[in-house]
């Protein structure tokens, strides 16, 4: 058995190293605690995907709300008459708040939401998951800065695969939408 003054000594040594939280326990063998003996189990963190990369916009916040104000309205109107056209009963479009959820029955849901302290489009989907989209003045679209591809892309090419048709939801040149 370790007694608690070895397993004390043994944490605040490795709390000091910088790996925390640690777990000791006892060594056995046999089903039989061995003396004097301790297992340390360091916890390390693992990170899934790299830090998001800040990237900060020129854009005014005036001229922020009116590109994304103007893409989400002609997202928002484009699926609603997708939708109707297909009359599929679990499939539906809101929009609320600067968050627009498409709902897809068994295929997913897709969020698209505006994010104005960034001045930035963040997107979730059920495919490709989360994306957050700057607008590109010399795109004139929304760019996710990690593929440089745009919204409209990914959502023509997932959307025209869950509806099984061709879609193209024209979110592009988002400047002369809201002129």
């Amino acid at each position: 058995m370790i007694s608690r003054q070895a397993s004390r000594l043994a944490r605040q040594s490795l709390r000091a190293s910088g790996v925390v939280p640690p777990v000791v326990s006892a060594f056995v063998r046999g089903g039989q605690a061995i003396p004097n003996v301790a297992v340390v189990h360091c916890h390390r963190r693992h990170f899934a995907t790299p830090p998001p990369q800040v990237v900060h916009s020129d854009l005014s916040i005036e001229t922020y709300h009116q590109l994304s104000d103007a893409t989400m309205d002609s997202l928002l109107g484009t699926l609603e008459d997708l939708i109707d056209s297909i009359d599929r009963p679990d499939y539906e479009v809101e929009y609320s708040s600067g968050v627009l959820t498409l709902k897809l029955g068994d295929k997913g849901t897709y969020v698209i939401n505006k994010q104005p302290p960034n001045k930035q489009i963040w997107l979730s989907s059920p495919l490709s998951g989360p994306k957050r989209y700057d607008y590109s003045v010399k795109q004139d679209d929304w760019v996710y800065e990690r593929d440089g591809r745009s919204m409209g892309e990914l959502l023509n090419r997932e959307l025209s695969s869950a509806f099984e048709q061709e879609v193209d939801l024209g979110v592009r040149k988002i400047s002369t939408q809201y002129n």
